[in-house]
């Protein structure tokens, strides 16, 4: 089990000039020197999907979902990806711009990466998103990564494995070696900030799969004492061997 950072990215809004777009998706079995992902916690009303994703000076159309992640997308030598709307340039209609409605920046040495997109209660400018981005460097197949949102603390206990994910943190839970599908039992548990006790949010019975890795994130409810939680499917890539003759 380990402890990953978490970092939190919102910039100020721009308005972007018209950039060269790609009509097609991110290609899924194209290899990127550095990789991003993207996944959606809930998506917003009126929202254009597929998105389009600025990297560098292109512009790629790219699907989103709330119980999977994209797929991939190149990360520039900037390190920032963000996800833009077209509109008309009210002196030049026939000059389109970009607003920006989420950005994340990408440390400089991470490879691969996940962003989790989350609708802002209230939008920032143009900005409909927060981003949080996220390290998959010890991220493998099999493995759980528990991502707390929530303002009170958050247990879980897999096996016999029990893990504490404090407010605003998370944690990955590292699966023993697979070699094929693992029942588990699995426990989740919240502290009640109003009765000072632990209280259980759900139990159940899952699955671990070497080819699949699940994101479990923690939001605060409608009230108090109330905890949400949504999961996230990310399919482990599989490289396929070349056919030699």
């Amino acid at each position: 089990m380990r402890s990953i950072l978490c970092s939190l990215c919102i910039l100020v809004s721009t308005t972007l000039p018209l950039l060269a777009q790609s009509e097609s998706g991110a290609d899924t079995g194209k290899k990127f020197a550095r990789s991003a992902w993207f996944a959606c916690t809930s998506i917003p009303d009126g929202l254009e999907n597929p998105v389009k994703v600025l990297t560098g000076d292109e512009i790629t159309k790219l699907e989103v979902h709330e119980f999977m992640t994209s797929d991939p997308v190149k990360i520039p030598e900037d390190g920032m990806i963000r996800i833009v709307r077209e509109v008309s340039d009210l002196e030049d209609p026939k000059k389109p711009k970009y607003l920006v409605l989420a950005v994340a920046e990408i440390p400089e040495g991470v490879r691969e990466a996940l962003i989790i997109l989350v609708p802002l209660p209230e939008p920032k400018g143009t900005l409909v998103f927060r981003a949080l981005v996220q390290d998959l460097a010890d991220f493998k197949g099999g493995d759980r990564l528990f991502i707390n949102m929530s303002n009170t603390n958050i247990g879980v206990q897999i096996g016999k494995t029990k893990i504490a994910v404090p407010a605003h943190q998370s944690k990955i839970y590292e699966s023993p070696k697979l070699s094929k599908p693992a029942n588990m039992p699995i426990i989740y548990q919240f502290y009640h900030p109003v009765r000072e006790e632990w209280k259980l949010l759900t139990a159940s019975t899952v699955v671990l799969y070497p080819t699949r890795r699940q994101i479990c994130i923690f939001n605060n409810g409608s009230r108090i004492g109330n905890v949400k939680r949504h999961n996230i499917l990310f399919p482990v890539r599989v490289e396929i061997p070349e056919i030699t003759q």
